[in-house]
């Protein structure tokens, strides 16, 4: 069985991170925040989500960012877990370089398999092929470490995001 790890994430202003607008149709600019990363949350009465990933596949690559997706859902306590982790300046550091979509599993269902993001588990996080947006059999989720704390998803997340 793997340990659900993943949260969903709520970037608090203060702590030097951005988000993304959900507004997928904008043609607003957005750039890279002090942070170094970029996240977004896809709503479903916002399209198709092939359509959506790709979207963002390619703003990602428009910002220098590797796309990744990331299946939670509101009631996971690893998520609130990482979320309240994120103002940690190791986390901060593991995140860099990433546009990360937010997905709720509860909201996108049978959706997800269609993009290649078919999990037993959740959370999850799956690097994005940068050019279709579609999921890569490349994931992690939290049975990679142990609690879910910085100092023990920091060094795993940064691993996966960036290389050993």
């Amino acid at each position: 069985m793997v340990k659900p790890l993943w949260p969903m994430f709520v970037l608090v202003a203060g702590i030097g991170c951005s988000k993304a607008p959900t507004d997928t149709a904008s043609s607003a600019t957005v750039t890279v925040p002090a942070s170094g990363f970029v996240e977004a949350r896809l709503r479903k009465s916002e399209g198709a989500l092939p359509d959506l990933l790709a979207l963002h596949a390619k703003k990602a690559k428009e910002l220098g960012l590797v796309p990744y997706a990331e299946l939670g859902a509101t009631w996971c306590k690893p998520c609130r877990e990482l979320e309240a982790s994120m103002g940690d300046a190791r986390m901060k550091d593991a995140f860099k370089g990433t546009y990360i979509v937010h997905l709720d599993i509860d909201e996108w269902g049978g959706s997800l398999a269609k993009s290649g993001l078919a999990s037993s588990a959740v959370p999850i996080v799956f690097a994005l092929d940068p050019q279709s947006g579609k999921g890569t059999s490349r994931s992690i989720d939290g049975s990679a470490w142990d609690a879910n704390t910085p100092a023990n998803m920091a060094p795993k997340l940064g691993a996966f995001f960036h290389g050993p």
